[in-house]
């Protein structure tokens, strides 16, 4: 999948396994690769998207709970959300797509679904400037937990 950057200056490209580029729109050249370790599935889909404008970017695939943030100039992963369901035993969530809200900075969308074949995939709101609990509320019971950790 592919997108333009709010400016128009980059086209951001994820494909399989975590792998996600940004390169120039005016001649195609790779300006970052940003370095997400691969889980080795041919069938783990990523999505990727820009949030506060060109800032960030959140990436997130389909067989991972994890959401990415990381720097739009420099590629470094600043802060990983992890999704985690209500705590019973189909409670690992997956990510589907995700989208940086256009109005609130700091604040994403993720579609999220449980590992149960029959489950209904979910919203889920990130505030990630809010405090735990706050973010727990917004997601209707799930839980979405920010790491502190820079990648890895």
């Amino acid at each position: 999948m592919v997108c333009f950057s709010p400016d128009d200056r980059y086209l951001l490209a994820s494909a399989v396994d975590n792998e996600v580029r940004q390169l120039l729109t005016v001649d195609g050249r790779l300006h970052l690769n940003f370095d997400i370790v691969p889980t080795g599935s041919s069938m783990n889909y990523t999505r990727s998207y820009y949030m506060n404008g060109n800032d960030y970017i959140i990436s997130g695939s389909c067989d991972e709970s994890m959401v990415r943030v990381c720097c739009a100039q420099t590629g470094r992963r600043l802060r990983d959300v992890s999704l985690e369901g209500n705590g019973s035993e189909f409670s690992m969530m997956f990510v589907q797509s995700l989208r940086g809200d256009p109005f609130r900075e700091f604040n994403m969308s993720v579609l999220a679904t449980y590992t149960r074949p029959s489950s209904v995939s979910e919203i889920v709101k990130v505030n990630l400037l809010a405090p735990r609990d706050h973010i727990e509320e917004q997601s209707c019971g799930l839980h979405c937990y920010p790491s502190n950790s820079m990648g890895g």
